[in-house]
C-alpha cells in the first residue's frame, strides 16, 4: 500500500511542481536559519473521495503550502473518532517516516482540523541514500529535501522495489513515482497490457493523465487498439466512445479516431455544427468543419456577414476572407462607397 500520495488526486500536478523545484538556499537559510526543524500551520479535512483519507496542507512558508493526502492510518496518536468529533477536541499525532517524523497539535471536528506542525528530520537518511548510489540534489537545504522524501514516503523499502524492476533513478524521480501513483504493482499492470519496459518519465507521464491499464481495457473493449502515446492523447483530449456518439448523433458517424482528435483540438462540438445548420450550412464535410475552426470562421462572423447584408456566403470563400482578415463590416462599406459614386 502507497501512503502520502496523491496520484489523481486533486494536489498532484502543483506538488509535483513545488516540490521537486525543492529549495536552493543554502543550509540554515529562511526556515532553518537556526537548523531546527520545519514548522508551521496545517489545516486538514477528511477526504470526499477516498474514504479512509485526509487531505493535508502544510505552510511551511509565508507563501509556500503543501498539500497531500495521507491514510488516517499513516498517523500514531489520531484516531477515527477524534477526526469525527462533533465537539472540537484537541489532538497530538505523528507521521513516522525514515526520512524523519512530522509532530502534529491541533484540533479537530466533524472532518476539520487545523493546528501547527514540527518536522524533525533524519539527516542519517540522507547517507542511506548516498550508499544506495541515489543521487539528490546537493545545492538542496537537506532538511527540506527529507521533509519531501517523508511527507511522500520515499522509503529505503520503495527504492529497493522500483530497483529490482528496473528502476534505478534519482531521488526525485521516486518522489514522483510516489506523487503520481508508480509502484511495482502499477508497471506490471502496465505490462499485463502490453506496454513493459517504459521509462520512469513515461510511467509518470501515464499517471498525470489518466491513461491507465483500467484506461486502456476501456477503450480496446470499444475497438480502440492504439500505441500508449495516443492512449495518452486520447485521454487528455477526451477522445470517448461517448464523444464519438456525440458526433454520430450530430450528423458524423464512423469517424476515425484522428478526425476526433481534430474536432476536439479545433473545437468541432455538437453545439457548433447546430449551430451552423441553424445558419444554413448542413452536410459540410468533417475535414471543413475543421478548417473552418482553425480559420476562425464561426457561426459569430457568419452572423456578421448576414448583418451586412452577405448571407449564404461559400464556405471557402469566408475562409479565404478570414486568412486575409477581411471583415463584413470592410466589404459593406467598400460596396456603399462604390453604390454612392
Amino acid at each position: 500500500m502507497m501512503h502520502g500520495r496523491t496520484a489523481g488526486g486533486p494536489w498532484g500536478t502543483l506538488l509535483a511542481l513545488a516540490l521537486l523545484a525543492g529549495s536552493t538556499r543554502p543550509a540554515g537559510a529562511g526556515a532553518n536559519a537556526e537548523g531546527g526543524p520545519i514548522k508551521g500551520p496545517w489545516t486538514a479535512s477528511v477526504s470526499e473521495e477516498k474514504p479512509g483519507w485526509i487531505d493535508f496542507t502544510m505552510r511551511t512558508r509565508s507563501h509556500e503550502e503543501n498539500g497531500t493526502r495521507f491514510k488516517r492510518s499513516d498517523f500514531t496518536g489520531l484516531t477515527d473518532a477524534q477526526v469525527q468529533s462533533p465537539t472540537a477536541v484537541d489532538v497530538q499525532f505523528t507521521l513516522r517516516r525514515e526520512a524523519g517524523t512530522v509532530y502534529y497539535t491541533g484540533t479537530f471536528r466533524d472532518g476539520e482540523g487545523a493546528g501547527t506542525f514540527t518536522f524533525d528530520p533524519n539527516a542519517e537518511f540522507l547517507e542511506t541514500l548516498r550508499r544506495l548510489g541515489i543521487e539528490f540534489n546537493d545545492k538542496r537545504d537537506p532538511t527540506r529535501t527529507l521533509f519531501t522524501l517523508a511527507i511522500f514516503d520515499v522509503s529505503t523499502e520503495f527504492i529497493q522495489s522500483m530497483r529490482k524492476i528496473g528502476y534505478d533513478e534519482s531521488a526525485d524521480k521516486y518522489v514522483e513515482f510516489r506523487i503520481f501513483g508508480v509502484d511495482p504493482a502499477y508497471v506490471r499492470d502496465m505490462s499485463a497490457v502490453g506496454f513493459d519496459h517504459l521509462s520512469a518519465d513515461k510511467l509518470v507521464e501515464t499517471r498525470i493523465h489518466s491513461a491507465t491499464p483500467d484506461y486502456i481495457r476501456e477503450q480496446r473493449a470499444a475497438g480502440q487498439d492504439l500505441t500508449l502515446d495516443q492512449y495518452i492523447e486520447s485521454r487528455i483530449f477526451q477522445i470517448t466512445p461517448e464523444f464519438a456518439a456525440e458526433m454520430s448523433k450530430a450528423g458524423y458517424p464512423n469517424l476515425k479516431r484522428d478526425m476526433l482528435l481534430q474536432f476536439r483540438i479545433q473545437g468541432v462540438s455538437a453545439d457548433f455544427i447546430d449551430e451552423l445548420k441553424q445558419l444554413g450550412y448542413s452536410r459540410i464535410p468533417a475535414q471543413k468543419l475543421v478548417e473552418m475552426r482553425i480559420h476562425g470562421v464561426t457561426p459569430e462572423y457568419i452572423r456578421r456577414l448576414e448583418t451586412a447584408g452577405y448571407k449564404h456566403v461559400p464556405i471557402d470563400k469566408m475562409v479565404q476572407m478570414r486568412i486575409f482578415d477581411i471583415q463584413p463590416e470592410m466589404i459593406r462599406a467598400l460596396d456603399d462607397a462604390k453604390g454612392g459614386t
